[in-house]
């Protein structure tokens, strides 16, 4: 078992262990030496069992998709391993080893923590980092010219802003850490939270390189309301749903006046057409002063006549009951 802890991404290593380093998006190589040959090389992310075994060989070249290994016999036994096109989920705990099987390897173990990026001084802008709390952030700081003295501090180095002060190629204080690797001064904060926000100085022996931290919080899952009916609103962010539901209330409630309307309507037109009908109807007898109508029918109509030639008296003129008889005077010329 391994003593290192993972974190976020970003390892934490004891004074014990190998550490190694690499950029985002470069190659990462490193050899082991060994006392003893071996016919088998074998290569792990954390233990060598089940999945974590990225390769097991007997050759002395082998890849496996980003992973590699070549095993050369020179002065001693050397297994090189790579990794290409690094990314920040390649942090954390590898071993490397050879044996006369792959249960009895003998197994050197190291750490690899990947940095966010390569600051090398040829960017005239001010790199900016935007991190979540909780999480860690690694960047690399390059130099022409080595040096012994290595700080790590919080804007200028100087006085109380100082984080880390030390000859070592490694060292830490509390959350921030140090490693110095092949002309290349790497600078670590751990579990990072808002303060610490601002400006940040790697320096090597009279040089520095500058970067920018922004620290907000993490976004969480949406909170959910239980044992409650009430559904949330949000304040913010786009009016489009309730302008849609605003225009959907109109128009229904234009469609219900207008089938109102249409039906208001129709009855009015059924109801007139019913009364003349019925004024039809009563048009075809007396009404109740006994004036006749035009189109009621005579009995003692004579052939041949017209209506014009026609001349019409009541036989009682004085009656004004609904059953008078009515005789045709015929007008001979």
């Amino acid at each position: 078992m391994f003593p290192t802890a993972l974190q976020d991404g970003n390892p934490e290593v004891t004074d014990a262990q190998i550490l190694h380093y690499g950029v985002i998006g470069g190659d990462f190589k490193a050899g082991f030496s060994f006392n003893s040959p071996g016919t088998w090389k074998m290569f792990c992310r954390e233990e060598c069992e089940g999945e974590n075994i990225l390769i097991n060989t007997t050759d002395v070249r082998a890849q496996t998709g980003r992973y590699s290994i070549e095993y050369k016999i020179e002065l001693i036994y050397v297994l090189s391993v790579s990794i290409s096109k690094l990314t920040e989920s390649d942090s954390g705990q590898y071993s490397c080893g050879l044996g006369g099987s792959s249960s009895s390897a003998s197994l050197t173990q190291f750490v690899i923590v990947v940095a966010e990026a390569l600051l090398d001084g040829n960017d005239d802008q001010l790199k900016h980092f935007d991190k979540e709390t909780g999480s860690s952030l690694t960047v690399g700081c390059s130099f022409k010219q080595p040096g012994n003295r290595k700080l790590f501090c919080r804007g200028e180095c100087g006085g109380h802003n100082i984080l880390v002060d030390t000859n070592d190629n490694r060292a830490q204080r509390g959350r921030y850490n140090i490693g110095y690797d092949s002309g290349v001064l790497y600078v670590s904060i751990t579990q990072l939270t808002k303060s610490d926000s601002g400006r940040y100085r790697c320096y090597l022996s009279g040089s520095f390189r500058d970067f920018q931290v922004t620290v907000t919080d993490a976004a969480g899952p949406s909170a959910t309301t239980t044992g409650s009916c009430t559904p949330s609103l949000t304040l913010t962010g786009s009016t489009e749903q309730p302008e849609r539901a605003a225009s959907a209330g109109v128009l229904l409630y234009v469609i219900i006046s207008l089938l109102i309307i249409i039906i208001l309507s129709s009855l009015t037109v059924l109801i007139i057409c019913i009364k003349r009908k019925s004024s039809r109807g009563l048009r075809t007898r007396g009404n109740s002063e006994g004036t006749n109508m035009e189109d009621v029918n005579y009995e003692n109509f004579t052939p041949g006549s017209t209506r014009e030639d026609s001349t019409y008296q009541s036989l009682d003129p004085a009656g004004r009951d609904q059953d008078q008889t009515y005789s045709t005077l015929t007008h001979h010329t």
